[in-house]
């Protein structure tokens, strides 16, 4: 059963609302016109991103998280930052051009995770769980949520569209797409709630692998420690007909130029190569094909056989990952690998080209997205998906709702 609960949260007051929460989606709107009286930086770099350019000394990480405590004080006390005095749970909708998605914003026992009900499907990376709870017991903020998908419900579906239809809003945006709240305060409707998700016998994490690692591994050393133990995380829940997922592909930035000829040779031992039409980018909408460009050429890779068993095995990020990255180019972590670069979602094809013409000696690698029934098969399967496998719709703004646990 899924385990969630309301909370008190930290909004921005609405007046600073469009300098504090910054998103790809409407940077040209929402990153604060700095030259404005009293002009704010975004939440995210306050809050988050002055922790990791700090010195990775004890020191130097000391003070980074005594800054953010102090910053977010100070926010609160100057009333740029509102906490909630009543607890809720919180619709939270993204509507832009091309589509709208809705889901429930609260927290989840972390619980969930230790005893099976939140299925994951990718790996995570050591030094990033490290810094990431490091921050969290230090500072013991959220400033976003992880994102968990469930088959979709209708009591849920029904409070949703109910609470959009007859709750006052608040939202953020700009043409490009709107972020929108709507909180329930109303205790017979989270009853309702909580009753409807304790039903769901799986949750499926689609995004925040690593903070819910971290989270997870915090919980447990407070509370062998005989601490308070941070026990929940921040959750948006979406259900799995809503959720989108896009490409994402990889770029190889070679430390010393690669002998194309060879790389070629090595390539065709596994793959049955053939060139672009057009040279035109490839972009692979079918499993089972994959795109690469090398030497100003496009061309479409197809696997020659799949050695590997499983649910994951057959996925062409593991295809891409086990027969290529790692035997060919050496990239066997590619989660830490620098020379490995990730890009996704709308403007995958555009970022990798741009990449292409900084970095003439690159070689990208363009993958058909996963769907959302294959994530769930290799959750299920119990199995796991390199690092960067998946990139999900939506991505929420830093500082949209934030929790604390202090």
């Amino acid at each position: 059963m899924a385990n969630i609960k309301p909370f008190c949260a930290i909004r921005p007051n609405s007046i600073y609302a469009d300098q504090l929460v910054f998103t790809t989606m409407q940077a040209e709107s929402v990153s604060g016109d700095l030259n404005k009286a009293e002009s704010l930086p975004p939440l995210k770099t306050l809050l988050e991103t002055i922790a990791r350019h700090r010195p990775e000394t004890p020191e130097g990480q000391a003070n980074a998280y005594e800054e953010v405590n102090h910053t977010l004080q100070n926010l609160l006390e100057k009333d740029r930052l509102w906490r909630e005095k009543k607890p809720g749970i919180y619709v939270y909708e993204i509507v832009t051009k091309n589509y709208r998605q809705a889901g429930i914003w609260t927290l989840t026992a972390l619980s969930d995770y230790t005893n099976g009900t939140i299925k994951t499907h990718e790996l995570t990376i050591a030094d990033s769980v490290r810094r990431l709870k490091n921050y969290r017991q230090h500072t013991g903020l959220e400033g976003s949520p992880v994102l968990l998908t469930y088959p979709p419900h209708l009591v849920i579906n029904r409070i949703i569209a109910e609470t959009r239809a007859n709750s006052k809003k608040t939202s953020l945006g700009n043409r490009e797409g709107f972020h929108r709240l709507w909180k329930i305060e109303d205790e017979a409707t989270i009853k309702k709630l909580i009753e409807a998700f304790a039903q769901i016998d799986t949750v499926y994490l689609a995004d925040g692998h690593h903070r819910l690692e971290s989270a997870d591994r915090l919980a447990a050393e407070q509370q062998a420690a005989g601490l308070t133990v941070f026990d929940t995380i921040s959750s948006l829940y979406i259900a799995s007909d809503q959720l989108r997922m896009q490409e994402y592909d990889r770029v190889v930035l070679p430390v010393e130029p690669i002998e194309k000829g060879v790389l070629m040779d090595k390539i065709l031992e596994s793959f049955s190569v053939q060139k672009a039409r057009s040279n035109r980018p490839v972009q692979p909408n079918e499993n089972g094909l994959i795109g690469m460009y090398l030497n100003g050429k496009w061309f479409i890779l197809t696997p020659r056989e799949i050695p590997g068993k499983g649910v994951a095995a057959m996925l062409d990020v593991s295809v891409l990952q086990e027969q290529l990255l790692a035997p060919v180019l050496g990239i066997i972590d590619a989660g830490t690998d620098v020379r490995l670069k990730c890009v996704g979602g709308e403007m995958a094809i555009e970022e990798l080209q741009t990449l292409l013409e900084i970095y003439p000696n690159a070689i990208a690698f363009t993958l058909c997205a996963l769907t959302v029934n294959q994530l769930i098969a290799v959750a299920d399967a119990g199995e796991i998906l390199p690092p960067k496998s998946t990139w999900i719709d939506p991505k929420v703004p830093y500082g949209l709702l934030m929790h604390c646990h202090f």
